[in-house]
């Protein structure tokens, strides 16, 4: 912010004050022991702005000065009604993001979190392939060396109307970092979801988050790129569609209180693409299909959020 020049009469600092508004040139006019400054908001402005100066002081009684304090006083108000928005919108990232305190306490979010750790400390037991055949496929198939299921091709246990199998493989998590950075994106950004949204439409979009995820890395598109054969585990594919959800809701809804910050969002993309290396072993489709889910439903929610 730069100051363009300094006057005495209010008046006259007004009203180049609101044409200057009305030019596109964002201005404040203070007082200050009975000089007004005007302040130009955009340096590079300046230039422009001291030109407009010059031809007002040559006839500060122009009509085309007197006419626009209409104009600029609109285009006020509707820049403060865009900043109230953007900061009603904007995610405090120590607070919102790394443990905020929230309006009401996310329990169904919490619920999910809890029964992914009951299975999987369950799956550190003698119970673990009883529990794999109940959750994943009953023709089950264990793979020692890469801790993750499979389903068998053909899907014939959801073919007979197993169909709780399209969505339980997301509960199940094969290590403790695996499940500790699942759990805790899980809280975030599910936990903002579920207070915002409501319990109904995030039950609805982790279950279309997930079974999407399952069934893409099933089909295993790719699979030098994506992960080869179809298996997997893990609510990663819903977390990334969470944060899709989130980034793109906060960018194409000004009103949206489900939003992320660039730098989580950047964080998490550079991750996701880490996870394409060879050595990794990740299951990539169902992290990109996750995220692709989550990217279409913020946008067509913030579409219809916004023709209401």
């Amino acid at each position: 912010m730069r100051a363009l020049t300094e006057m005495d009469n209010e008046t006259e600092a007004r009203r180049l004050g609101d044409y200057l508004y009305a030019q596109g040139i964002p201005n404040d006019v203070d007082e200050d022991e009975g000089e007004w400054t005007i302040w130009i908001h955009d340096d590079e402005q300046l230039a422009a702005a001291e030109a407009e100066l010059k031809h007002f002081c040559t006839n500060p009684s122009d009509s085309k000065y007197t006419k626009t304090s209409g104009t600029a006083d609109r285009l006020r108000k509707e820049q403060d009604k865009e900043n109230e928005a953007a900061t009603k919108r904007q995610v405090d990232v120590r607070t919102k993001v790394f443990g905020a305190t929230a309006a009401m306490t996310p329990h169904f979010t919490i619920g999910m979190i809890a029964l992914c750790v009951v299975i999987f400390f369950v799956q550190q037991t003698k119970l673990e392939h009883g529990l794999q055949q109940t959750l994943s496929v009953n023709s089950y198939k264990h793979h020692e060396a890469e801790k993750k299921i499979s389903w068998e091709p053909g899907l014939p246990d959801i073919r007979k109307g197993e169909v709780w199998r399209l969505f339980t493989p997301a509960l199940m998590h094969f290590g403790f970092l695996h499940i500790i950075f699942n759990m805790m994106w899980l809280y975030q950004l599910g936990g903002q979801f579920e207070r915002s949204l409501g319990v109904g439409r995030l039950i609805l979009f982790i279950l279309a988050s997930a079974i999407a995820s399952n069934l893409f890395q099933y089909v295993s598109i790719l699979p030098d790129l994506f992960g080869r054969g179809p298996s997997f585990g893990g609510m990663s594919g819903v977390v990334y569609g969470l944060a899709g959800h989130a980034w793109v809701s906060g960018r194409f809804n000004p009103h949206s209180s489900v939003t992320l910050p660039n730098e989580i969002m950047t964080f998490m993309m550079i991750w996701f693409f880490v996870c394409f290396l060879p050595f990794m072993g990740i299951a990539n489709g169902a992290h990109t299909m996750g995220l692709l889910v989550g990217l279409a439903w913020g946008w067509i929610g913030a579409q219809w959020a916004m023709r209401r």
